[in-house]
């Protein structure tokens, strides 16, 4: 990359699902810099999103000054802010005959057979996810149980909704989780899922996805070791050998709480410039400081 490395990268870009290392990447950021990211919401919403391939809507990746293959990158994670005002989560069932193989890749239309097609929201529920092409229910997943929390002003408490607030969210999702202007999910409390009435929770946020860029295409939410293994003889353009996903993986996605403010992480480099990717539980402005080291 020939651009001169930054003290401090923005970043409000997302890909489609795919960590690849072909992309193009934003940046570089300089060696003990910092990455600040407006993330979009996850990962219920890109869940029931079928053009985005992996579960996940991720940052663009950010090139690091001097990181090269077989170095690693120390990510101290500075604080994370939350934004949205509501949230939906709960227990999935993936819904049989709309996919190939795995329903958070290949999303295939079970009207018109489109694999990853475009959507459009008409009105709310878990029918609302429909087909541009033929206007079939398309989403891959459904609640069996599931709620609609509202943040406080502050972000750190949340309380769970009944079904009048939690429908009167789902009209107008997109506000009320701040879903950035280039993010394409579609809100997941466009479902309005209602089964848990007025429990209150702390709210302590925590980056779903953290990581650098595979050396090959791998779907954000497999590139680990654990759900990775769905990638091996699957039936869609994402197969992989368990040798080709222990050579390429980098773990970007652990899905833990403990990667919080205050964290330090040191992730693999695999492609020239690292290829830094984030993504939060919910939409957050995280800030993370870059540093490369080179493991011996």
């Amino acid at each position: 990359m020939s651009r001169e490395a930054s003290e401090t990268v923005m970043v409000n870009q997302y890909i489609n699902g795919v960590l690849d290392p072909n992309l193009e990447m934003l940046g570089p950021v300089k060696s003990g810099g910092h990455i600040i990211a407006h993330t979009a919401p996850g990962c219920w919403g890109p869940m029931i999103t079928p053009c985005i391939r992996g579960g996940h809507e991720v940052t663009k990746p950010v090139f690091v000054e001097g990181a090269e293959p077989g170095d690693a990158i120390v990510i101290k994670i500075k604080s994370i802010e939350v934004t949205s005002l509501a949230t939906s989560s709960g227990n999935d069932s993936p819904v049989e005959g709309r996919f190939l193989g795995d329903p958070f890749i290949a999303v295939k239309c079970p009207g018109c057979g489109t694999l990853y097609p475009d959507t459009v929201i008409k009105g709310t529920g878990s029918e609302a996810i429909r087909c541009a092409n033929c206007d079939a229910d398309v989403t891959p997943f459904v609640f069996t149980n599931g709620y609609t929390m509202f943040f406080s002003e502050k972000g750190d408490v949340g309380i769970t909704l009944n079904q009048e607030a939690a429908e009167m969210i789902a009209q107008d999702g997109q506000a009320y989780m701040k879903t950035p202007d280039a993010s394409v999910q579609n809100p997941i409390v466009t479902f309005a899922p209602h089964d848990l009435v007025g429990t209150i929770a702390r709210m302590r946020p925590f980056l779903g996805q953290l990581g650098t860029t595979p050396s090959r295409p791998i779907p954000d939410s497999h590139n680990a070791g654990d759900f990775g293994s769905f990638l091996i003889d699957a039936p869609h353009e994402y197969v992989s050998t368990q040798e080709e996903l222990d050579t390429h993986r980098t773990d970007g996605h652990m899905d833990i709480s403990r990667v919080r403010a205050g964290s330090v992480l040191i992730c693999p480099v695999k492609v020239p410039g690292g290829g830094f990717i984030l993504e939060t539980c919910m939409r957050c402005k995280a800030t993370a400081r870059s540093q490369g080291i080179r493991l011996m």
